[in-house]
Order: structure tokens, then C-alpha cells, then sequence
């Protein structure tokens, strides 16, 4: 560590490293106050011999025991107290979520190329001019929004049990399916 003279340095500088080592010493010793008073009541219960004849003691726990207890459940147990969800199942609500607003907007597109084909003629140029631009400007938003609800699924895929595991969604073969359905006046 470097030496430093602190008659150099100016005084609202030395105020402020000065707060910085107080708090850093504060947090130290409330951390230490917390453990300490822990540490006592274990070593307290531990001497009066609360300990000694607890069910199951010196046999070893049963298979799958730590597994299926702890920490995790617990967790589990006060999200849901507090109308909270694990992980997995509110992956599974954003996923459904997202795959309904391109389901909607795929309908809407649906109306627009209905409304496009309506056989009035002063203005169905432009109308098809306007869903062509509509429909292109869409399929790249489309790609980003499969490759998102992609990455969400491989998220709950590493999250889940195997039992809530989802296929991830054909990217390409979408993306042809929507060229086919939705660019009717381009091969024209």
C-alpha cells in the first residue's frame, strides 16, 4: 500500500474517504453483530443439549432428502404466499403472451390482404401498394419476434423440469409459411 500524507490532501476529500472507511467498518461490524448473535444462540441451544436427541440423529439422510427440501422450497413456498410464480411457469405465461400478439397481428395482416383484394377499383392500387410495404416492413419485426420467443423457450428449457420443455419454433419454415401467405400481389 502506498504511503499517503494526508496534511496534502484537501479536507473535504479527507471528510469523504474518511465517511467511506466509517460505513465500510459499520457494515463489517453489523455482518459480524448478526453472525455473532446466530453463532450464540447455536452454541447456546448446542450446551444446553437441545440438539442431542433429535429424530434421525447419526443415521444417515434418506436418498433425495436434501434434494427435495431447503432453500428452493421455501423460496417456492413465500412467492407463492405473496401471489408470486416460479420461473418456469412465468416463462411459459411470456411465451404464450408473445405468440398470441404475433397470432394477433398475423390476423391483422390476414384483414388487410382481404380488404386489399376487395374488387373496387379507384383505389386498390394504392391499397396494395400500402399492404406490400405493411407486410414487408413486418417479416423482419416477425424473424426478431420468433428468435425471442426462441430464446425465451431455450430459457425454460435449462430452467424446467424436462417435463415443461418446449420444442423451439421453426424459424425458417415460419418465415416461408408467412411469404406464402401474405405476398400474393408480388408475383404478380
Amino acid at each position: 500500500m502506498d504511503f499517503v500524507d494526508w496534511r496534502k490532501i484537501p479536507r473535504e476529500q479527507r471528510a469523504r474517504v474518511q465517511r467511506q472507511l466509517e460505513d465500510e467498518e459499520a457494515r463489517k461490524n453489523s455482518a459480524i453483530v448478526f453472525h455473532g448473535i446466530a453463532d450464540y444462540y447455536i452454541q447456546k441451544a448446542q450446551n444446553a443439549g437441545e440438539f442431542d436427541n433429535l429424530p434421525g440423529a447419526g443415521k444417515p439422510f434418506r436418498n433425495g432428502f436434501l434434494e427435495n427440501s431447503g432453500a428452493d422450497d421455501m423460496a417456492t413456498n413465500i412467492i407463492k404466499k405473496f401471489g408470486g410464480e416460479p420461473l418456469e411457469v412465468s416463462l411459459q405465461k411470456e411465451i404464450q403472451r408473445k405468440q398470441a400478439q404475433i397470432d394477433k397481428h398475423l390476423a391483422y395482416l390476414q384483414h388487410r390482404l382481404r380488404y386489399a383484394q376487395r374488387p373496387r377499383r379507384p383505389h386498390s392500387r394504392s391499397r396494395i401498394r400500402a399492404y406490400q410495404r405493411e407486410v414487408h416492413a413486418f417479416e423482419h419485426e416477425y424473424r426478431k419476434r420468433l428468435a425471442d420467443i426462441n430464446s425465451r423457450i431455450l430459457s425454460l428449457n435449462i430452467a424446467a423440469p424436462e417435463t415443461m420443455n418446449m420444442q423451439p419454433l421453426p424459424v425458417e419454415q415460419l418465415l416461408q409459411d408467412y411469404r406464402k401467405r401474405f405476398y400474393v400481389f408480388d408475383e404478380e
